[in-house]
């Protein structure tokens, strides 16, 4: 299968330390992909497991929208897939930390606008014979700067959907 990267964003090169050159990624998951620079995501952190993988780029398929692939940079065996947290949970609130805040390079006034500001993601995950998302531990991704964090799940916030039978998500089948 191939693919392209389609995020697009306004670049800021001091972000993270991005490659500066077009290049073709072999992904075991997707097959060859073409990358731009400007579509490269920068996680500081990395990923819960994953804290060795910093640049990531998104890819989608039009054939398999609104599913969001995030492939690794750093490793053709990585990639991870996703959706729009508003497709699993139209409720869906952004509660962001002072330190994810700044981990993403947000301004500490306002929150960001979802859509225009800030990409949320929820990983979806193999469960029996469906799918899982959890929601609380949203993958934002700053649309400005490409900078991305996976947000610690709190209290009482978001949470564990299911794909059910009739194709919606829900929190139990």
């Amino acid at each position: 299968m191939t693919g392209s990267s389609s995020l697009r964003r306004t670049t800021d090169a001091s972000a993270c330390a991005l490659s500066g050159e077009a290049r073709t990624i072999h992904s075991r998951w997707l097959g060859e992909i073409e990358s731009d620079p400007g579509n490269e995501l920068c996680f500081p952190a990395g990923l819960p497991g994953f804290e060795d993988h910093h640049s990531m780029v998104a890819i989608e398929i039009p054939s398999q929208r609104p599913v969001v692939y995030l492939q690794s940079l750093e490793s053709d065996e990585v990639c991870f897939a996703a959706l729009p947290v508003y497709v699993i949970d139209p409720a869906f609130r952004l509660d962001l930390s002072d330190d994810e805040r700044s981990a993403l390079g947000l301004p500490g006034n306002g929150d960001p606008s979802i859509g225009s500001d800030v990409l949320c993601l929820a990983l979806l995950r193999k469960s029996d014979r469906t799918v899982e998302a959890n929601t609380g531990s949203a993958i934002v991704i700053n649309l400005h700067n490409g900078r991305g964090v996976q947000c610690v799940p709190r209290e009482g916030g978001a949470g564990v959907f299911r794909l059910c039978p009739d194709n919606g998500w829900r929190r139990e089948c």
